[in-house]
């Protein structure tokens, strides 16, 4: 073998000792998707605190504009949504006996504010939960009907009568129709959709309860 074809031969064997080389460090390091997910600061959830109670009251919805049938139907899915978030049934013939006795007992008359001392200390619940319905009416355009809902929501503790917890929430949806029956008829379908969905917003920023824990 000549000297040049000698010197090709070992050219070729340190390139290849070196393309060994690479490919075995290649192959440990990790691609992408091998990596562990790191979770962003701004992606982490921070849990909501707990209201320390056991047991929330549901009273009637305070009516400032709508109908007593939205005032009924948001009543009716706090207490259900209440009981997915860990909290128990408290039912409404209890907290509204307990009410009338409670104003008898203040000398008030019906619609009167009662205290949540008061009320908590008839049922035995830990807090009280008082809705006040601000709107719920549905407005006819010329080819559509939106409907709004809004309504705010606010638990006081039995113990101290202060405010633990505090929100207000509002839900629209539209139906479409060529005349004012159809869009009455396709409205009324809707309206408790967007009462639930009002009442969905709020419950969902509440802490969950002890059965939830």
């Amino acid at each position: 073998m000549t000297e040049s074809g000698t010197a090709r031969l070992c050219c070729i064997l340190i390139l290849g000792v070196a393309l060994l080389q690479a490919c075995s460090t290649l192959a440990n390091i990790p691609v992408i998707r091998d990596l562990p997910y790191v979770t962003k600061e701004e992606d982490a959830q921070p849990p909501i605190p707990s209201l320390g109670v056991q047991t929330i009251a549901v009273m009637p919805v305070d009516i400032k504009a709508g109908s007593s049938d939205a005032a009924r139907m948001i009543r009716e899915k706090l207490l259900q949504e209440l009981y997915f978030k860990g909290y128990p049934k408290v039912p409404f013939e209890m907290v509204d006996a307990a009410l009338a006795e409670a104003r008898r007992r203040e000398g008030t008359g019906p619609g009167a504010m009662v205290r949540p001392q008061v009320i908590g200390g008839l049922l035995g619940a830990d807090a009280v939960l008082f809705t006040t319905l601000l709107e719920a009416d549905t407005t006819y355009r010329f080819v559509y009907a939106p409907v709004t809902v809004r309504a705010s929501f606010e638990i006081k503790s039995v113990k101290t009568g202060d405010t633990i917890w505090k929100h207000e929430s509002r839900a629209t949806d539209r139906d479409y129709g060529v005349t004012k029956s159809s869009l009455e008829l396709g409205s009324a379908k809707i309206f408790e959709d967007v009462v639930f969905a009002a009442v969905k917003q709020a419950v969902d920023k509440l802490p969950d309860g002890p059965g939830m824990q």
